[in-house]
């Protein structure tokens, strides 16, 4: 138990419902974090059910589970889909602690490094590049130190066909300022990496943004989104600067 590593990481979202459900991005790749650590796409034992650890790993220490979850990766993160045991007296607990951290709640995973793990230079830097790992558990804790992570939220379903319109408007919204706030994040990371949004995921955006046209702010925080985020606006400003700049060395005498 002493020789296995563990690696925290910070919440950006997080919502609860009655479900139980959870999906928690464990870990991002090609970044790296303050372990001096590189993970790389494939690292994570896709497909690999594992527990939900008590509190503080502390099923390390003889505490039951709280939950499990299976993993899986897209082309950014590794990611845990797994649900509380809400049937249980420490599933519940757990639910109900998360649920009252709210933003405040970390994370971490409990694993193995295994080869061609080893020794490896990214960006200019000596890391330690993380290429196969054998994930045991996740775990909320008290304090989390990771870099580049991301709490993807604990999934409310979908809203009952009798929930109030009230309360239905306002599941729509918190649904709307997550995916917002995940597509920030998303296009953040990407534009760190030197890469822009999809054209799929952009498309998906516009069509959500046509959706919302009458819902005021919300459509004009997505469409400020989807313009601070268009891989082509950053091209037409350095043309017309470039434009600018040829202009004026011409009306100086510059044969350019």
């Amino acid at each position: 138990m002493t020789d296995i590593l563990r690696k925290a990481f910070t919440p950006i979202e997080f919502k609860l419902s009655g479900t139980g459900e959870v999906t928690v991005a464990f870990s991002r790749f090609n970044v790296i974090d303050h372990d001096g650590d590189v993970t790389f796409p494939g690292a994570v034992p896709v497909g690999k059910a594992v527990p939900i650890s008590a509190y503080g790993h502390t099923s390390w220490e003889g505490s039951p589970p709280v939950g499990k979850g299976t993993i899986r990766e897209t082309a950014d993160l590794g990611i845990l889909d797994g649900a509380f045991f809400m049937e249980t007296d420490q599933g519940r607990n757990a639910y109900h602690t998360t649920k009252a951290m709210a933003e405040l709640q970390q994370w971490s995973y409990g694993y193995d490094v295994l080869p061609p793990s080893g020794p490896g230079v990214f960006e200019g830097k000596p890391v330690r590049e993380l290429r196969k790992l054998d994930i045991h558990e996740i775990s909320p804790v008290l304090m989390g130190a990771g870099i580049g992570t991301t709490t993807l939220a604990i999934k409310s379903g979908g809203p009952e066909p009798d929930l109030p319109y009230a309360e239905h408007a306002s599941w729509v919204r918190e649904m709307v300022k997550a995916l917002m706030d995940r597509t920030a994040n998303r296009a953040e990371w990407r534009a760190k990496e030197g890469r822009a949004l999809s054209g799929a995921n952009r498309e998906q955006l516009a069509a959500i943004l046509e959706s919302l046209r009458g819902f005021g702010p919300a459509a004009d925080e997505l469409a400020a989104l989807l313009e601070a985020t268009d891989p082509m606006k950053a091209d037409r400003l350095r043309r017309t600067e470039l434009q600018v700049a040829l202009a004026t060395a011409r009306s100086y005498g510059v044969d350019v």
